[in-house]
């Protein structure tokens, strides 16, 4: 059980559906003041721990060795997103009433876990192409969306460095923070409104036009999976295997012609999708009502309501404003 009715209950049974109405969106402009806090401590914290790099000479030195960078990339991500959102998970369990925050316990529906993996990235293919598709439509206005560049380093240290920074640590820390506790915080005004206010600040925080959309995208699909389930894992495994491809591509690029890498990476695509919509379609099969998330708590306010309430908070306010400047080095005129 995510939810204690006898904890962060704020709402006595004879209070009328407006007033209940508005003590929801105060707890979620409380709740929304705690995420904003993170993100912006988040924000302050990647800021501070790289600041050693300003010293003569280890800046171009962290650009160019693929080794240190990913080191220094893997400490301060797992410092800067930990610390915050665990911090404040704290006080936010006294306004949700959620009783575990971080659900690493077996996953519901164990045995199908492979399908919901498979289905999952299917889906992440399904963002992939769609976000090659913003790209290029607005490619076509003159308008460059860019990525941050990482080093590949080679090498028996350079490749686990690798790994560890692009698979192990995102997989981990940004499910425990996100579908964790992000979500299950915001799970007693909704299981739908909380997979989307997760998504969307799981997105907000790539800080880039081409990862923001296929990480809002995705950030939904790893929600639905948790919520039905019960457990940060299956989550974790697709995210972990998307990016556990994204970095086989990576090096591939150095290795192979441009010709040969569309080629395998146009029948991987394919694979992975054909598999994952197969998986998809075999679940529902099993049981469309299994595939129905669990019943939320009643509440007396709209979707747009609790959103306003939340996102509208100052310090996601601000915490927006930050990452929208931040995005904005990645965006330039052909």
């Amino acid at each position: 059980m995510y939810y204690d009715p006898g904890r962060g209950a704020p709402y006595p049974e004879f209070y009328d559906r407006q007033q209940q109405a508005a003590a929801e969106r105060r707890t979620l402009r409380q709740l929304g003041f705690y995420l904003g806090s993170a993100i912006l401590l988040y924000i302050l914290l990647q800021n501070l721990l790289t600041l050693p790099l300003a010293l003569p000479g280890w800046y171009e030195r962290y650009q160019n060795d693929g080794l240190l960078r990913n080191g220094v990339d893997l400490l301060v991500v797992m410092a800067s997103m930990l610390l915050p959102f665990l911090g404040l998970s704290k006080p936010m369990r006294t306004l949700s009433g959620c009783v575990d925050p971080v659900p690493l316990e077996r996953p519901r529906e164990g045995g199908a876990v492979v399908l919901f993996v498979f289905a999952g990235l299917m889906f992440c293919v399904a963002a992939n192409e769609l976000t090659d598709l913003l790209v290029t439509a607005v490619s076509a206005f003159g308008v460059e969306l860019s990525t941050p560049e990482m080093p590949l380093p080679t090498g028996v240290f350079g490749v686990t460095s690798a790994v560890f920074r692009v698979i192990v640590m995102p997989a981990l820390v940004e499910e425990i923070c996100f579908r964790g506790v992000v979500m299950q915080h915001l799970r007693r005004f909704g299981n739908w409104f909380a997979i989307l206010m997760s998504a969307l600040c799981f997105g907000l925080l790539h800080c880039n036009l081409i990862q923001m959309p296929f990480a809002c995208i995705v950030g939904l699909v790893l929600g639905y999976y948790v919520v039905r389930t019960g457990s940060l894992w299956p989550a974790i495994l697709i995210h972990a295997l998307n990016n556990t491809v994204s970095l086989v591509f990576s090096y591939l690029a150095a290795t192979l012609e441009a010709r040969q890498l569309n080629l395998v990476y146009l029948l991987v695509q394919f694979v992975l999708f054909a598999l994952g919509t197969f998986c998809f379609l075999l679940d529902l099969s099993r049981s469309r009502q299994r595939a129905r998330l669990p019943r939320s708590p009643k509440t007396c306010s709209t979707f747009g309501q609790k959103f306003a309430a939340c996102f509208f908070a100052p310090p996601m306010l601000v915490a927006a404003g930050l990452v929208l400047y931040f995005t904005s080095r990645y965006v330039g005129l052909m």
